[in-house]
């Protein structure tokens, strides 16, 4: 309990510093995925309160995620990757390939799915940038979003069924406006 006191503590008097920790260790998740990423999330959101653990989360994770696909893609050609290529690598990387926004955007909201290896295979399998970035965002911040408002008041979220309507009803609108925006990106890119 003292422990948790001293957190609370260090956040109220340093708040630049918890909000700078918060979103490295979101930007260091996506390279390692073993770190847990919902348990940074509402760590985040309980330290820095709702708004800023969410901005932190987001941006740290989004940027995070964002270099590990440049990483991937600039570096698909090495020997590493060349070793571990066979015919399931190979059916996974083209099927991630041809994938659109919805598959994406469920890849990256969905807290169950790696996105560190989703994130790889997208590199490797050199997915335009355009396609990639709107759903890796959307669904990011639609996870942290969820993540974040459940983690400040679980036992509210439980017993309102509003609360649960109104997540809901923000899945529904976080898919449609990624979607239309890549729908733009990508008629942008084509023209």
């Amino acid at each position: 309990m003292e422990h948790i006191e001293t957190l609370f503590t260090l956040a109220r008097d340093n708040f630049i510093l918890v909000f700078i920790i918060g979103t490295f260790a979101s930007f260091l998740e996506s390279f390692i995925p073993a770190l847990p990423l919902m348990g940074i999330v509402v760590a985040n959101s309980v330290m820095m309160g709702w708004v800023f653990g969410l901005l932190g989360s987001v941006l740290g994770s989004c940027t995070g995620t964002y270099l590990l696909f440049l990483l991937s893609n600039k570096f698909s050609h090495i020997k590493i990757f060349e070793r571990i290529e066979n015919n399931k690598v190979d059916r996974a990387i083209n099927w991630v390939k041809h994938q659109g926004f919805a598959t994406l955007f469920i890849a990256y909201s969905c807290p169950f799915i790696p996105g560190c290896l989703v994130t790889i295979a997208c590199g490797v399998s050199n997915k335009s940038r355009e396609s990639f970035v709107p759903a890796m965002i959307s669904g990011r911040i639609l996870m942290f979003l969820i993540a974040s408002y459940i983690g400040n008041d679980l036992l509210g979220f439980i017993h309102s069924p509003m609360r649960i309507i109104f997540v809901a009803a923000l899945t529904i609108i976080s898919f449609l406006v990624g979607r239309k925006i890549n729908t733009r990106i990508e008629a942008k890119h084509h023209n």
